[in-house]
């Protein structure tokens, strides 16, 4: 679903997003490009934004992961629960690429509606601002129908137990992940104890999501020079 994307980058203009993520989706996406795999990423990037960027940030943060990871054997339940399994059987990248493609709207969605639970979690957004940001969506150029989208799930968004089950495997839960981390106001302590909250949930091991972490602020200080 094209119109995600496009709503994605609405949702960020408006003000209703924090974080990291206009870096990147925009300038700071030069730290995927590195060999034959970030130079598809690039592509993937240019053609589908800001979600793909995500994608390609979870999938190094994977790789660094998987690499550390490969000789170690799992430690704790929180490695393994359910449909997360991190470590037994190793992700491919077109996994993560899928997630965000065309012919996946539902994957598309839940990373926007994971960026829109995390933009609340921080609590920047109360009622004035909510009126503001709707205000904003309102004088964009989208079509009723995609205006109609944004103002449903900014009135209604998901809780952190609906989010969590929405999420089908390991590779969309490290997406959703990354997502949530990069529309989130960072320097609040609520937004520290929303992200573990979801990793903990998500059952993410603790060295994959200080990954996220890196490839965030590395993406954020390339977007910066």
């Amino acid at each position: 679903m094209k119109d995600l994307q496009k709503l994605v980058g609405s949702l960020n203009k408006s003000g209703a997003l924090s974080g990291f993520l206009g870096g990147v989706a925009g300038g700071g996406l030069s730290g995927l490009a590195t060999g034959k795999s970030g130079k598809k990423t690039s592509k993937k990037v240019m053609k589908y934004g800001a979600l793909a960027a995500i994608g390609g940030l979870a999938w190094k943060a994977y790789q660094q992961y998987a690499q550390k990871s490969s000789a170690a054997e799992p430690s704790t339940a929180h490695q393994r629960s359910g449909n997360f399994n991190y470590h037994s059987t190793p992700m491919q990248q077109q996994s993560f690429e899928h997630v965000v493609e065309d012919d996946n709207e539902g994957g598309q969605l839940l990373l926007m509606r994971a960026m829109i639970a995390a933009a609340y979690a921080d609590g920047h957004i109360d009622e004035q601002e909510r009126q503001r940001i709707f205000a904003q969506v309102e004088n964009m150029d989208l079509q009723t129908h995609e205006k109609a989208m944004l103002f449903d799930e900014l009135r209604q968004p998901m809780s952190l137990s609906e989010l969590v089950n929405a999420v089908p495997n390991a590779q969309t839960g490290i997406e959703v992940y990354a997502a949530s981390a990069s529309a989130i106001d960072l320097s609040q302590p609520i937004s520290g104890q929303y992200l573990d909250a979801l990793a903990n949930k998500l059952c993410i091991p603790q060295e994959l999501v200080n990954n996220v972490h890196q490839q965030l602020t590395q993406q954020a200080r390339l977007a910066g020079e």
